[in-house]
């Protein structure tokens, strides 16, 4: 193999790798915005209590919601953990809900590390796409 074809192929290893961490941010954005839109209804919840995943030293708390939905209380836990407690117990969040099936919830304030990925992802892929673009020009 010679030198041109080893660059060109790193090359495109680069803008591979760029491409396919593009993709990330934008599933999980089309993920969101498709729960965001099954979710019609406005609640406020209370947060009353935390869900604790891992070991004692590296556990992460996903909190616990009591809403309610026609005088039915709902208890539902978070999808999202995080390494802190994001709420306290008994902080009032704005919660949406499917109001053809109230298990199906959403809270924006938890959105937030799905945008910090997203920006994480899109600038590791601005970066390889960059040096696959470079070693192209360059060559």
């Amino acid at each position: 193999m010679t030198e041109q074809q080893t660059i060109l192929m790193i090359a495109g290893i680069f803008l591979f790798i760029g491409a396919a961490f593009a993709l990330v941010p934008i599933i999980m954005n089309k993920h969101r915005k498709k729960k965001a839109a099954q979710c019609d209804r406005e609640t406020i919840a209370t947060v009353v209590a935390y869900a604790c995943y891992g070991g004692s030293s590296d556990c992460t708390y996903a909190p616990i919601y009591s809403y309610y939905v026609n005088e039915k209380e709902y208890r539902k836990t978070s999808k999202y953990s995080f390494s802190g407690q994001r709420f306290s117990v008994g902080d009032k969040v704005t919660l949406r809900y499917n109001s053809s099936n109230p298990d199906i919830f959403f809270v924006d304030d938890e959105q937030f590390i799905i945008k910090f990925i997203s920006v994480i992802f899109g600038i590791i892929s601005a970066v390889m796409t960059l040096i696959g673009i470079i070693m192209i020009v360059e060559f």
